[in-house]
């Protein structure tokens, strides 16, 4: 099917999430000195960071978090920014003078790579997908239930912003990073339009990956000029990112941390070179170039976390160049003052990990390290192919026999290529590192197979990084065929064998993507989680205004009932594909609800809570989920008598609940932590007992 006239519907959503993600963070680099490719790839990371700040800052200060004050929020900042960017850089002409990169009209060159192959990946997504159906996947409804809940409680804050996610039980004070949500619900439009402001955002994640593999190939690469044109046509032969990530799995925050991870690196080596380079550049740009790569990185941080540990994997060469260098020029130049920053960091560094200790940074962590992991030795070839092609879909005909045949020896002989020239040397280890975790996922290799717990011990979260690595590596070798061939061939036949020797592959590639983008609401897609079909979308989207919206809806959210938060603006029971055990009052309505004629704890919760509406389907398809064993309760309920239906889609019904008698309005605001007399019963199904505040008294 061809939805792009529906697609064209988006465009100003679309432009408003692409101005979050370019005009901040471009500002602040450009007084910083920064032009061109660097600057367009690494605005994106700098405009997180800085949304990421608004959400802290407004939720302590009790600002909204809503569009007019993030628009002055985010003016003040970029103020803030030329201010001290003018500030530091004094009398310097350019902040970031870079001679060796080129620049004017050899930036447009790359521009023009970079969009077509933008236009190339979100092909199948443009004429496959209906932008106005919300993912299918486990996290879909997780992410679109976040950033409807900023738009209710006005909070983006990563502290504190994810507290009112988890069914009836809001008494939690959770974490999460919420830079994705909080953008979708910008531009969100109040949160009438969530489900079409995510897919429009979707759509933009692929532009920000390829910006950021073109500026990571330049900097690695100053004085080739082809450099970023080779590397982008070269990302285009893993689909693995951002085709299957994005599309197939719809890991957002995730997909949207590593889509910014390459100009993070980029702006690394930029640091490497401008410390390396003439005593005239000066110490202030040196420092300039240090904080702008900690911004970039603090806003892919806090878009996901994930993010920290793929650029100490991937960026470790370039992170120990880093602090050589800084500590070498410091101690040349500042001995005395190295000797007192020691004593600092000696005092700092410790403080620092008492904070991360106390925090609860560490327990995270250490919950991921010990998560039970599945490699083994069985399957080997299997496994084996996966991890050398960066598949872990399997071949499935010629063109992925192609792809394979051309993209094996190619990788292999650029990283021979890359080894023996000491200044692309780094590369290698930055292609080995992960790819040695990568193998702790799927092999049984002790303390590797433990780290692999950072990226949930999935091969497919490590992938992107072995990927953008293979892709500069290919302009590397890209660079030594040039220059081997060019006192043979004319300069013309040379850059086309190049060209066509990255693009046969990189084309061999794009059925595998497009199989994996086909939207779930697709007959022939290979989707695994199916919970809700487009008619009861449809349903869903005629609710709005006819519900009351201060009564809650009961469904199980593998049938479809979590999407009514999203898409019709009322509080679901069960908003998340995960229930939580501490939810004693939700999990046993999900156990019970079908003797609601009989059973009065079910009308006292429905009471107390003002749970207006049932929500009734069959029950969807999700992996490693018995949807009927853990909510028998809402399945086979008798609605013949003290329900009335509302509204239907497809298998879907909607019933006003009328066996309690007048659900009134709850005496309660579900936007607090920690609501007093509540839950109402106990893990038994007993009633708790309360304290005079409201607290329950534990046996």
């Amino acid at each position: 099917m061809n939805n792009l006239g529906t697609w064209a519907a988006l465009l100003p959503q679309a432009l408003v999430l692409l101005g979050l993600l370019l005009v901040p963070g471009g500002l602040v680099l450009r007084s910083l000195g920064y032009r061109g490719l660097l600057l367009a790839a690494c605005a994106a990371p700098t405009s997180m960071a800085a949304i990421a700040l608004l959400g802290l800052v407004y939720e302590v200060v009790g600002i909204r978090f809503e569009p007019v004050p993030v628009v002055i929020g985010l003016t003040v900042i970029v103020l803030l920014a030329w201010t001290g960017g003018r500030l530091a850089r004094g009398s310097v002409p350019a902040a970031l003078p870079d001679p060796e990169v080129a620049r004017g009209r050899d930036t447009l060159l790359p521009l023009a790579a970079v969009l077509l192959a933008w236009l190339v990946l979100v092909r199948p997504v443009l004429t496959g997908w209906d932008p106005s159906l919300p993912g299918q996947q486990i996290d879909p409804v997780f992410h679109h239930n976040l950033a409807w809940t900023i738009t209710q409680t006005g909070n983006a804050s990563l502290l504190t912003g994810a507290s009112w996610s988890a069914s009836l039980l809001y008494s939690t004070r959770a974490y999460y990073p919420l830079v994705w949500h909080a953008m979708v619900a910008l531009a969100s439009e109040g949160g009438t339009e969530l489900v079409e402001a995510t897919n429009a955002l979707v759509v933009l994640v692929p532009l920000i990956w390829c910006l950021g593999v073109a500026a990571c190939a330049a900097q690695a690469l100053p004085r080739f000029r082809l450099a970023p044109v080779v590397a982008v046509a070269a990302a285009l032969m893993f689909p693995v990112y951002p085709a299957y990530m994005l599309y197939t799995r719809q890991l957002w925050p995730n997909a949207l941390g590593y889509a910014v991870f390459p100009a993070v690196l980029a702006l690394l080596l930029h640091a490497v070179r401008l410390i390396t380079g003439p005593a005239e550049l000066g110490r202030r740009r040196a420092l300039l170039v240090l904080v702008a790569v900690a911004t970039a990185a603090s806003g892919a941080a806090a878009t996901y976390p994930a993010a920290v540990f793929s650029i100490l994997l991937t960026g470790t060469p370039l992170l120990i160049a880093v602090i050589v260098l800084v500590c070498r020029f410091v101690w040349a130049h500042r001995r005395h003052a190295a000797v007192r920053a020691l004593l600092v960091m000696s005092a700092t560094v410790p403080a620092l990990l008492v904070a991360f200790l106390v925090s609860g940074g560490a327990t995270l962590i250490l919950a991921r390290l010990v998560r039970e992991t599945g490699p083994s030795a069985s399957s080997l070839p299997m496994r084996l192919f996966a991890m050398a092609t960066l598949w872990p879909r399997g071949r499935t005909g010629a063109a992925d026999t192609l792809r394979f045949a051309c993209q094996l020896p190619l990788v292999a002989a650029s990283l021979v290529i890359a080894w023996r020239n000491r200044r692309t040397r780094w590369l290698v280890w930055a292609w080995v590192l992960p790819m040695v975790v990568l193998a702790g996922t799927y092999f049984p290799l002790g303390p590797v197979s433990a780290l692999t717990g950072l990226w949930y011990n999935d091969p497919y979260r490590i992938m992107p990084l072995v990927a953008l690595v293979s892709s500069v590596l290919l302009a590397v070798a890209a660079r030594w065929l040039l220059m081997r061939r060019a006192p043979a061939w004319s300069q013309f036949r040379s850059t086309v064998a190049v060209i066509a020797l990255v693009l046969v592959p990189a084309l061999a590639a794009q059925p595998a993507a497009a199989r994996v983008a086909r939207s779930a609401y697709d007959t022939t897609s290979t989707v695994l989680v199916r919970t809700l079909s487009a008619e009861e979308v449809r349903m869903i989207e005629s609710l709005r205004g006819r519900l009351d919206p201060s009564l809650m809806v009961l469904g199980d959210p593998a049938a479809g009932a979590g999407y009514v938060q999203a898409i019709a603006g009322n509080l679901s029971v069960f908003p998340h594909l995960t229930f939580r055990a501490a939810d004693t009052d939700a999990l046993y309505l999900a156990e019970h609800f079908d003797d609601i004629a009989v059973d009065p704890r079910i009308c006292w919760l429905v009471h107390h809570y003002g749970i207006g509406y049932f929500y009734e389907d069959e029950p969807g398809q999700v992996p490693g989920i018995d949807v009927v064993g853990r909510a028998p309760g809402l399945y086979g309920v008798d609605t013949s008598e003290g329900f009335e239906p509302v509204a239907s889609g497809g298998t879907a019904t909607v019933y006003r609940i009328t066996a309690c008698g007048t659900v009134a309005a709850p005496q309660r605001f579900p936007w607090v932590v920690n609501r007093p007399f509540e839950p109402l019963l106990g893990s038994d199904g007993a009633l708790n007992t309360f304290t005079p505040e409201g607290r329950v008294v534990q046996d």
